[in-house]
């Protein structure tokens, strides 16, 4: 399997996650173990109504692609939360030809806020 094929199946599943999409991340997936679905639903399950913006070049190190990426989640109260960080993507042989084997979030740095903050402190801006 090529560099750019796990290149691909690495930044399909990155940008499946920060869309909230758990079924395309699925698919990207090496083998369907219960354990490795749980955490796709549990990492992509914030990002299903507002997405993040992923690098489009990611960073490889061995088997290891790391994309950074930031977004920004709104609530109807008027808080909101920035959270900007890097998704590494394990890519490994699979039975289609490469699939991920694990992920993480690494350097996850969130910033609370809320409306009221933006308008009353400048300073804060």
């Amino acid at each position: 399997m090529s560099q750019a094929e796990r290149r691909e199946v690495a930044a399909r599943f990155a940008h499946a996650v920060l869309r909230g999409d758990v079924a395309a991340a699925r698919r990207a997936l090496a083998r369907n173990e219960p354990a490795l679905v749980t955490l796709v639903r549990r990492a992509a399950a914030p990002w299903k109504v507002q997405h993040a913006t992923v690098t489009p070049r990611p960073r490889r190190t061995g088997e290891r692609w790391t994309f950074t990426y930031a977004g920004r989640r709104t609530y109807p109260d008027g808080r909101f939360e920035t959270e900007t960080g890097s998704l590494v993507v394990f890519v490994g042989p699979a039975a289609r030809g490469a699939g991920v084997t694990y992920f993480l979030f690494t350097d996850v740095r969130r910033r609370f806020s809320t409306h009221h903050d933006s308008v009353l402190l400048p300073s804060n801006r």
